[in-house]
C-alpha cells in the first residue's frame, strides 16, 4: 500500500471515530428531552387527579351549603305553621316542609356518594404522586448520567480532533484536498477495498487487470466516485 494511501486510511479511521462521537453527542439532547417529556406526562397526570379531587371537594362544599339552607328553610316553615289562619295555608306549608325534607335526603345521599368519590380520588392521587416522584427521580439520575457521558464524549472528541490534525499535517496537500473534497461531497470511504471485484465505495465493477494490480499493492482510483481502492483483508475478486 502506498504511503499516502496509508496516511489517508489513518485519517479516514480517525474521521469515522469523530463521526461516531458527534452522533453520540447529538443523541444526548434527544434522550434528555425524552426523559423530560416522560416526567411532564406524569406531572400532567398528577395534576389531572388533583384537579378532579378539588372538583369533588368543591361539590361537597356546595352540597353542604345547600343542606344548611334547606334545614334553615324547614325550621322557618315549621315556625310559621302556628301563625297560619286557614287549613289550605297549613296544608300548603306542610307540603313545602315535606318537599324540602325530601330534598335534604337527596342531598345527604349525594354527600355520601361524594365522600366515596373523594376516597377513590385520594387513592388515585396518591398513586399518581408516587409515579410522578419515581419518574422525576429516574429522570434526574439519567440526566446526571447523560451529563457525565457528554463530558466524556466532548473530551474524547477533543483528543480525536487533535490526533486528526496531527495525521492531516503529514498528508500531501494535494491528496488531503482531494480527500476533504470527497468527504464534503458525502463520500465516507475515500479509501476503500475491493468487494467482489468492485469498488467498495460505489460498487462500480473494476477491470480484472486492475483488480490484479490492486492486489499487488497498486492504488486504483475509481473513475465514478473518485475513491482510492486498495486491497484489504476482506477484499475479493
Amino acid at each position: 500500500m502506498e504511503e499516502f494511501v496509508a496516511q489517508l486510511l489513518d485519517l479516514q479511521d480517525c474521521d469515522r471515530s469523530i463521526d461516531r462521537l458527534k452522533a453520540d453527542l447529538e443523541s444526548i439532547p434527544r434522550e434528555v428531552k425524552i426523559h423530560r417529556k416522560d416526567t411532564e406526562g406524569h406531572e400532567a397526570k398528577f395534576s389531572l387527579f388533583r384537579d378532579s379531587l378539588d372538583d369533588i371537594r368543591d361539590r361537597q362544599d356546595k352540597l353542604a351549603g345547600d343542606r344548611r339552607d334547606s334545614v334553615t328553610r324547614v325550621a322557618d316553615y315549621k315556625s310559621r305553621l302556628i301563625s297560619l289562619k286557614s287549613n289550605s295555608e297549613y296544608t300548603a306549608m306542610l307540603k313545602q316542609i315535606t318537599h324540602t325534607e325530601k330534598m335534604i335526603d337527596r342531598i345527604d345521599n349525594m354527600i355520601i356518594e361524594a365522600m366515596y368519590e373523594e376516597d377513590e380520588a385520594l387513592l388515585a392521587l396518591e398513586k399518581a404522586l408516587k409515579e410522578r416522584d419515581r419518574a422525576v427521580k429516574r429522570s434526574g439520575i439519567r440526566e446526571e448520567s447523560l451529563k457525565e457521558k457528554l463530558r466524556e464524549l466532548e473530551n474524547s472528541l477533543g483528543l480525536m480532533e487533535v490526533r486528526r490534525a496531527e495525521i492531516a499535517a503529514k498528508v500531501d496537500p494535494k491528496h488531503l484536498k482531494m480527500y476533504e473534497k470527497s468527504r464534503s461531497a458525502g463520500h465516507r470511504e475515500v479509501v476503500t477495498g475491493v468487494k467482489n471485484g468492485s469498488c467498495g465505495g460505489c460498487l462500480t465493477k473494476i477491470p480484472p487487470q486492475s483488480t490484479g494490480e490492486i492486489k499487488g499493492g497498486k492504488t486504483y482510483t475509481c473513475p465514478l466516485c473518485g475513491s482510492y481502492v486498495v486491497w484489504t483483508s476482506d477484499s475479493s475478486f
